[in-house]
């Protein structure tokens, strides 16, 4: 009996040590995923290049882009378009679509070229805010997002060439102006790194018309100024916030007055 009970308990002994072997040799299962991490992609890169158009209520030239407060008047308030020549968000192409808004006594009005097509509108309200509201990089899509309720889409005539320049936006104005030749009468007076616009050069003229109506903000003047210059932005850069007097870059989401406003 003593012989039997031993066998059994070292059989039983056996069996123990086995599968405590076989659960060291076992592969160990992966940790449960943590449901709640979520790891965001980093938004496309863009690149966008191509010409400025606009104009203001100011006599020329507009004593904003020179860092002082608006004149004649008190205000400011300023149309504007940008062109692109040569774009794209991400593999979205952005090639001859045009972007901008209006800085009127009652607050921005933006819009964007009506021929875009899903996608692009998606990335243009995305590269608007970052230039015109100022968005940091962080924040872009975010703001884009709350500015997709308002935005407008329109048609937009942007027209340009060594003598003049003219704007119309469908539902919101137009203007047409002359530039101002130099002495030699061959070529437009130009000025170099302004305070307002991120242009390099800007060329100075002067409004023939200008025409506003959107809610209850009209314009219609004449003999005020406009600027016309080409520039290039990228997604790396840092448009800052609004200088007080900032035509077209200020009413952020920072909460900057625009030209004049109170």
């Amino acid at each position: 009996m003593r012989t039997h009970r031993f066998y059994i308990k070292a059989y039983a002994l056996a069996v123990v040590i086995f599968l405590a072997g076989s659960s060291l040799l076992a592969p160990r299962a992966a940790p449960p995923e943590d449901e709640g991490l979520t790891v965001s992609a980093a938004p496309p890169s863009w690149q966008i290049e191509g010409a400025l158009t606009e104009a203001c209520t100011c006599a020329v030239p507009c004593t904003c882009n020179f860092g002082e407060g608006p004149s004649p008047h008190n205000y400011c308030y300023a149309l504007y378009s940008y062109e692109i020549r040569k774009g794209r968000y991400g593999e979205t192409p952005l090639d001859g679509l045009h972007f901008g808004g209006a800085d009127l006594a009652h607050g921005r009005t933006l819009f964007i070229d009506e021929r875009a097509n899903d996608q692009q509108r998606a990335a243009l309200r995305v590269i608007l805010a970052r230039i015109i509201e100022r968005a940091s990089a962080e924040e872009g899509e975010d703001e884009a997002a709350r500015l997709a309720k308002e935005m407008r889409y329109v048609g937009i005539k942007q027209e340009y060439d060594d003598r003049r320049n003219r704007l119309e936006v469908a539902g919101i104005g137009q203007f047409n102006a002359n530039y101002i030749m130099g002495l030699d009468k061959t070529q437009p007076l130009v000025v170099r790194n302004n305070t307002t616009w991120r242009i390099r050069e800007s060329i100075k003229a002067k409004t023939t018309l200008y025409r506003v109506k959107v809610g209850k903000d009209k314009l219609d003047v004449k003999g005020t100024n406009s600027n016309q210059g080409d520039y290039a932005y990228t997604d790396q850069m840092d448009f800052g916030t609004a200088a007080r007097w900032s035509c077209g870059a200020s009413m952020s989401n920072q909460g900057e007055v625009m030209c004049g406003g109170k």
